[in-house]
């Protein structure tokens, strides 16, 4: 038996990839006001976010991990990936940084909300 499958490491890395990306930019953009280099601040913020992210995506795959957990961890790597997507496509436009990490939380927020339902209705279809 394996810790994680192929399918787990990829949403553990676009989990921890998306929330170090959500964080330091939000961090950075809401001191840039009150601290000059507001990045060195918003960098650690977002590596201690990324790691805790992975960790709790790590925790939710393990072996024996109950079936709403795994769907929670599910639903969160959907919403990572969907962040991630719509960051990429957020800087191929001529939008702000800021306009592009609200969009793309909430295009994360609707998939997480859409994966957990479909996880939902199969867990459902599987017990009857």
């Amino acid at each position: 038996m394996t810790l994680m499958n192929l399918r787990s490491i990829g949403r553990l890395i676009a989990a921890s990839l998306a929330t170090f990306l959500v964080v330091t930019v939000a961090v950075t953009e809401l001191l840039q006001s009150r601290i000059e280099f507001s990045l060195l601040v918003g960098i650690p913020a977002g590596l201690v976010a990324g790691v805790v992210a992975g960790g709790v995506v790590v925790w939710s795959f393990a072996d024996g991990a109950p079936e709403r957990r795994r769907r929670i961890a599910s639903a969160f790597g959907a919403f990572a990936i969907a962040v991630l997507i719509a960051i990429i496509a957020g800087l191929l436009l001529p939008v702000g940084a800021v306009l592009t990490i609200a969009v793309s939380t909430v295009v994360g927020l609707l998939t997480a909300i859409g994966v957990y339902s479909r996880d939902c209705d199969r867990a459902r279809a599987r017990q009857t």
